[in-house]
C-alpha cells in the first residue's frame, strides 16, 4: 500500500476523535476496518478516497489469497 497520512489509533481514540471538535481537512475524521481505525484528520477528501481503495484492495487480495490456498 502506498503511502498515506492516515495514523492508526484505538477504538477508544477513534470514539474520541468522532465526538471532539478536531479541526479537520474534510468531513470525514475518522476511517474504519475491521478493528482497525485510523485518523484521517489530516487528509483531503481525494486523499481519503486513494487510502480507502487502498484498504479496499488489501483487504480483497488477502481474502483472494486465503480462498485459493489448498484446504
Amino acid at each position: 500500500m502506498r503511502y498515506h497520512k492516515a495514523i492508526e489509533v484505538t477504538e477508544e481514540q477513534a470514539n474520541a476523535i468522532k465526538c471532539g471538535r478536531a479541526v479537520s481537512l474534510s468531513s470525514v475524521v475518522v476511517v474504519a476496518q475491521g478493528d482497525r481505525y485510523y485518523d484521517v484528520r489530516g487528509m483531503t477528501d481525494t486523499e481519503i478516497d486513494a487510502f480507502v481503495g487502498d484498504l479496499a484492495r488489501a483487504e480483497y487480495t488477502a481474502l483472494k489469497a486465503a480462498s485459493s490456498l489448498p484446504h
